[in-house]
């Protein structure tokens, strides 16, 4: 197991699913729009992104663009475009793009796994995905695999690290090259956080490990520091937190799930640790992804940083207690 794999010249590799997971759950966004926000991402220096979804158009009309936006955006050799697919036929549909990367879902909790995605846990793992892998391996597309839940199940509680680990293992005799352990309910802390990238990691298995942490405990900012000191290089966010609701999830508003991509790497770069990424570019898709959303949205660097000519600071007695 691959826990420290990071691009050249960076410390961590960014992974940023707003563009899919965000801007597709805010109304009538364009294909432009939405060709334009994934444009800036890539301008801010960003080297993957989560950007459509193959699922069906009836289901979900709002991805029913994949197809556009994939042709329309200024696709960049050194980036690495994912799309998420849901089935064999979404992932046909993904390699007929040209999508680099596809993205599947399988949770560890039975439980959240019919809930999310309509089957159970063994149907997905054993009918579902094994589809999927075969279709991209003939078109030698790279999977990168999300595993639901991994932290807890907001409907059966605690789940149990051994679950997880065979799932692990089962993806892993499928060809994945990468996996995300997602906090779906936002109930992992940096205990069972290093808990389980531990144990993943002593599988000793030929798969990059990642983390995808929900902010709606607070907690996500702390999980990803414990991840990255457990050796875990990859880290999922959204920018200014844009996202929807987790399939499966009690309904909350736009922008209360995912930990705001400007506000890890400005943490990261802090702290000494290269993102490869522009914070003044990046700000400028949080400007942009404001005016879509039409509301301010929950990251905090856009707002907090020192001579900004837009958010000037009060001079008052008050801002000094």
């Amino acid at each position: 197991m691959h826990t420290n794999t990071a691009a050249s010249k960076t410390d961590v590799v960014i992974v940023d699913t707003s563009a899919r997971d965000g801007i597709a759950t805010i109304g009538d966004v364009s294909t432009a729009d939405k060709v334009a926000y994934i444009d800036l991402l890539v301008k801010a220096g960003l080297k993957r992104i989560d950007c459509v979804a193959f699922t069906h158009p009836r289901l979900i009309p709002k991805h029913s663009d994949a197809e556009k936006v994939m042709a329309q955006i200024k696709k960049r050799s050194q980036v690495t475009y994912i799309g998420l697919v849901p089935n064999e036929i979404g992932c046909r549909r993904a390699i007929v793009t040209g999508i680099d990367q596809v993205l599947t879902l399988v949770a560890a909790s039975d439980a959240y796994n019919r809930l999310s995605l309509g089957r159970g846990t063994k149907e997905t793992l054993n009918k579902i995905l094994p589809a999927i892998a075969s279709a991209a391996a003939s078109s030698k597309k790279t999977i990168r695999s999300y595993i639901l839940a991994a932290f807890g199940c907001p409907y059966t509680g605690k789940v149990p690290v051994e679950d997880v680990s065979r799932i692990i293992q089962q993806l892993s005799l499928m060809g994945v090259s990468e996996i995300s352990l997602v906090d779906s309910a936002g109930m992992a802390n940096p205990k069972s956080v290093k808990e389980l990238v531990n144990v993943a990691s002593a599988l000793k298995l030929n798969i990059t490990l990642a983390a995808h942490f929900h902010n709606n405990r607070g907690a996500a900012m702390a999980n990803c520091i414990a991840a990255y000191e457990a050796g875990v290089r990859i880290f999922d966010t959204a920018l200014g937190g844009l996202s929807g609701t987790p399939f499966g999830s009690v309904d909350r508003d736009i922008g209360s799930w995912n930990i705001p991509t400007e506000d890890l790497v400005n943490i990261f770069e802090e702290m000494g640790i290269k993102t490869g990424i522009n914070i003044d570019h990046l700000l400028e898709a949080v400007e942009f992804a404001e005016k879509l959303c039409g509301r301010p949205l929950p990251g905090h660097i856009l707002r907090a940083r020192p001579n900004s000519e837009k958010f000037p600071l009060p001079m008052t007695r008050q801002s000094l207690t």
